[in-house]
């Protein structure tokens, strides 16, 4: 906004000192009846005049385009981002309307839900040969039991057929291990947990991914994870209520945990108790949903406690 702002004056600026020059220029050429080009005074003035108001233009925009990408591009490649754009929503559109039409009332899965209600936490900074070995083990586990469960009615998945021990998966292992170590640097402990790796409909063989998260402590004990102001006597209605727990599961996956875990926070308190005392109350006050204890990634969900503070 500021850097904006600043760009706004810088141009205006310039354009002023152009004028003022331009107006100088051309009171003196009317002034001392200069000619130019063999034109009489008042013709010459008028020369002045549009070259002024020309070389304002030519400077605004050159200024415009060394300042902003966004210009440039506005510029020069506006019909090739156009025409992207059309070939973006013409695929979008192919995409639901097959979504709509061969897969209506066939999905199974969306991504990111966990194909097996398990984890494994390592630290990647042990030797190749433990954590592989770990990350094997782990693979084959999550394999069995995700056939176990969606490779059957009412999911109706086609079973995953692959094991560890077989070198396509272990170089894939390998690579995971490599970026892990590459992002999250240093002897943390790391949790693994296996998410499906695309939304998944009747008939799609199993897929999935290994998704690693830091395991350190992302929310302490006492947190305030959202809030929401009312006032003293009156009820708050279970929808506000609703939207405080939501805004408390947002920030805790902003701040780290894994969003399966912080989809739906449990209550440590009986939210309604907050409620009740609120209505014998008089003055602004503020429901306060903070965290219930130290949360990790494998503490597998969160806790919120809810106070009631004055504001």
């Amino acid at each position: 906004m500021l850097a904006g702002i600043a760009w706004v004056l810088l141009i205006s600026l310039v354009a002023g000192g152009i004028a003022y020059i331009g107006d100088r220029v051309g009171h003196n050429v009317g002034r001392k009846r200069l000619t130019m080009f063999g034109l009489r005074p008042k013709y010459t003035s008028t020369v002045v005049a549009v070259a002024t108001g020309m070389l304002i233009a030519l400077s605004v925009t050159m200024v415009a385009l060394i300042a902003s990408q966004q210009v440039r591009t506005a510029f020069f490649r506006l019909g090739q981002i156009n025409a992207r754009i059309n070939d973006l929503q013409a695929q979008a559109l192919a995409m639901q309307h097959d979504i709509d039409t061969t897969r209506k009332g066939a999905f199974s899965l969306p991504i990111g839900y966990p194909i097996a209600n398990i984890g494994l936490t390592t630290r990647p900074s042990q030797t190749d040969a433990v954590v592989m070995a770990q990350l094997s083990a782990f693979f084959d586990q999550t394999v069995r039991a995700a056939n176990e469960q969606f490779a059957r009615a009412p999911y109706d998945l086609k079973p995953y057929r692959h094991k560890s021990s077989e070198p396509e998966i272990q170089a894939a292992l390998r690579q995971e291990l490599k970026n892990v170590r590459a992002t999250l640097p240093g002897d943390e402990p790391v949790l693994f947990l296996p998410l499906v790796a695309q939304n998944l409909f009747q008939g799609d063989v199993i897929s999935f991914r290994l998704q690693p998260y830091p395991d350190t402590r992302v929310i302490a004990a006492g947190d305030v994870l959202a809030s929401l102001d009312v006032q003293g006597g009156q009820n708050v209605n279970f929808l506000q209520l609703q939207q405080l727990i939501a805004a408390a599961s947002i920030e805790a996956r902003h701040r780290g945990m894994p969003s399966v875990f912080a989809a739906n926070p449990q209550p440590a308190n009986n939210p309604n108790d907050v409620l009740t005392e609120l209505t014998r109350l008089r003055g602004k006050y503020r429901i306060v949903a903070k965290a219930g204890a130290d949360l990790y990634p494998h503490s597998g969900g969160v806790l919120l406690t809810f106070s009631l503070v004055p504001r």
